[in-house]
């Protein structure tokens, strides 16, 4: 049974090592709505470089380092000119910062569900791999060396 400590700890500690080195800054976003008409602009420098309706350059080296202080209504203007085409005057735009889930995030309900999947796996097999265990169990514990005897 020491084979089974072995393997426990090495994979706990494999996932510890990988949940810190795949863990990587969260994407943000910002939406920007105006009236029925809404966009979504990834708040990333070469995302913000790229935009392709942008009625003008972003200079990338203005943004502040809090990204969600980015997302501002001049912001969604530049971004998306024609955004309120169509909307009454009175309306405005309303930009919301938010964030996707992390890779490491993803790995962990992938791990679950794994997890779960393969224990409602074995409990479907286990039945019919249990006496097969049992029989190559008791075989090879009754074996003995040519030393031993």
């Amino acid at each position: 049974m020491a084979w089974w400590r072995r393997w426990t700890s090495l994979l706990l500690l494999l996932s510890v090592v990988l949940s810190g080195a795949l863990a990587k800054d969260v994407t943000k976003f910002c939406k920007c709505t105006c009236g029925q008409n809404s966009t979504i602009i990834e708040l990333t420098k070469f995302a913000l470089e790229h935009l392709p309706h942008a009625s003008k350059p972003i200079d990338v080296g203005t943004l502040m380092p809090n990204v969600c202080m980015n997302c501002t209504r001049l912001l969604c203007g530049i971004a998306e000119p024609q955004l309120c085409d169509g909307a009454a005057v009175d309306e405005e735009i309303v930009p919301l910062c938010f964030q996707r889930d992390s890779l490491q995030d993803e790995l962990i309900v992938v791990g679950f569900l794994l997890l779960v999947g393969g224990l409602l796996a074995w409990a479907t097999i286990r039945d019919r791999v249990g006496p097969l265990a049992d029989r190559l169990w008791n075989q090879y514990n009754n074996y003995v060396t040519p030393n031993e005897g």
